[in-house]
């Protein structure tokens, strides 16, 4: 059993290990709609994080995939051997997809990692990214830095007294009327013309 909080600390470490800054850890997409307003009639599939990165380069997107098939190594049960356990095995087993997108207004990849007792795990790297959301629905990030801090710093366990504060944002623009949105079901777009699917 893994916690999404260990597998950011872990990949976040070693990125900033190798030489890729992290600028900051965003929950996204249906997942953060659903912390700001877990009654919308919303449910979300998979926990999308963003990490914002510099990806200069074909070096980097390949540095972040490297660094997290060798993070799955470290979650690997005790008694595996690791030694007999290559990349491709690890991706295979564990990844159910990887995109890259480099071009003149996008750079960024995801990877998604498997979950078959729950929801999948999305870790997607962004350089630059246009088109953030569909729907004002499913433009909520939250930043989450200061949550991730505090359950590295903290020797206090959080409670509803003593917590930290997180900041959330809204892609679409305006967050109030993302949320009024969110709150009456409403579907909104800014570029109906975009929507795929």
């Amino acid at each position: 059993q893994v916690r999404p909080r260990d597998i950011v600390r872990i990949v976040r470490g070693r990125l900033e290990e190798r030489g890729i800054a992290v600028r900051d850890v965003r929950l996204n997409g249906s997942a953060a709609s659903h912390v700001l307003h877990h009654d919308s009639g919303l449910s979300y599939k998979d926990l999308d994080l963003i990490f914002g990165v510099g990806l200069t380069g074909e070096a980097e997107f390949q540095l972040v995939k490297e660094v997290v098939l060798d993070c799955l190594l470290d979650f690997l049960p005790e008694g595996v051997s690791k030694e007999k356990i290559g990349p491709q095995t690890l991706k295979e087993a564990y990844v159910q997809k990887m995109v890259k997108v480099c071009n003149d207004t996008d750079r960024w990849s995801l990877i998604s990692l498997s979950n078959n007792s729950g929801k999948n795990v999305e870790l997607k790297f962004v350089d630059s990214l246009r088109r953030q959301f569909e729907f004002s629905v499913d433009s909520f990030q939250i930043v989450l830095d200061s949550l991730l801090l505090f359950y590295e710093c903290s020797e206090h366990a959080m409670s509803e007294r003593f917590h930290p504060s997180v900041l959330g944002e809204s892609m679409y623009g305006d967050f109030g009327e993302a949320l009024e949105h969110l709150r009456g079901r409403l579907i909104a777009t800014r570029n109906p013309e975009e929507i795929r699917g």
